[in-house]
């Protein structure tokens, strides 16, 4: 299982084109770094946020009364801005880990889907986990009613006591995030054995909105152990990095947490 650490920035903090975007991403790592390092919350760090990992567009389907989200699923697709490598997404989330994990996230019919329980803390610190499935699909394929996600999740169905087959599906506030990844730096958090954590800036605009305008920023890391062997000595680092994030780079953080699910159904 991973566990991945996530917060919101003040977007107005990464208006402009590319360029500027890049510059202030430089910026944030710097200040982020100097002040982790100086307070010791890691061993290292390394790398900048400075390479363009992922263009891609990304749309949520629910129902109009909103029962996906309200039964805590979340029905996401997502495809190159081109439209290629197109995948969906259905994930579940739950504050406790033992009700996650008690589905069927199975995919019907599907030899290329990956399932994963991760765990994603909010700030200031909130724990939700979460079992979800992937698995890419073609350009023609439509979700237009409860019906079609039945025919790939089968189990989704049997946790709902509002599902019907012909309830339709529409994009969440008719929303479009045209989404940006920033990639490249690493946190060290633990010595021996050594732990990396992978930290990524999330960048959101709106698709039929301005192109230098982001409406959601969230900066992110991340690290995992299969077996769920985790140290005092990572967990304690990767809280007080945490910890640090919130609380010395105020300029940064948004002052108002959510998410960026919070933000698409607001």
């Amino acid at each position: 299982m991973s566990r991945e650490y996530k917060v919101m920035l003040r977007p107005s903090r990464f208006r402009g084109k590319e360029e500027a975007l890049l510059e202030a991403a430089k910026a944030l790592w710097h200040d982020f770094s100097t002040t982790v390092k100086k307070k010791k919350t890691v061993v290292d760090t390394e790398g900048t946020l400075t390479r363009i990992a992922t263009r891609r567009l990304i749309t949520f389907y629910d129902t109009r009364d909103r029962i996906l989200n309200e039964a805590r699923y979340i029905f996401r697709d997502r495809r190159g801005v081109d439209g290629s490598d197109r995948d969906i997404t259905l994930k579940f989330r739950h504050p406790d880990r033992y009700v996650a994990q008690d589905r069927n996230m199975d995919a019907s019919g599907s030899t290329e889907s990956r399932t994963k329980f991760e765990e994603d803390i909010k700030a200031p610190f909130l724990s939700l986990y979460s079992f979800s499935t992937r698995l890419p699909v073609g350009k023609e394929m439509a979700f237009k009613a409860l019906g079609d996600l039945r025919l790939l999740f089968a189990d989704v169905a049997n946790k709902m006591d509002k599902f019907q087959d012909t309830t339709r599906l529409a994009p969440v506030n008719r929303f479009t995030a045209r989404e940006l990844v920033l990639a490249g730096a690493n946190l060290q958090i633990g010595k021996t054995p050594r732990v990396d954590a992978e930290c990524g800036l999330i960048v959101w605009y709106d698709d039929n909105g301005a192109r230098d305008k982001p409406v959601a920023v969230e900066f992110s890391y991340r690290y995992g152990n299969k077996d769920e062997e985790y140290g005092g000595g990572v967990t304690r680092r990767a809280f007080e990095t945490f910890d640090a994030l919130q609380s010395k780079l105020t300029a940064w953080v948004e002052p108002k947490p959510r998410t960026k699910t919070a933000f698409v159904y607001q």
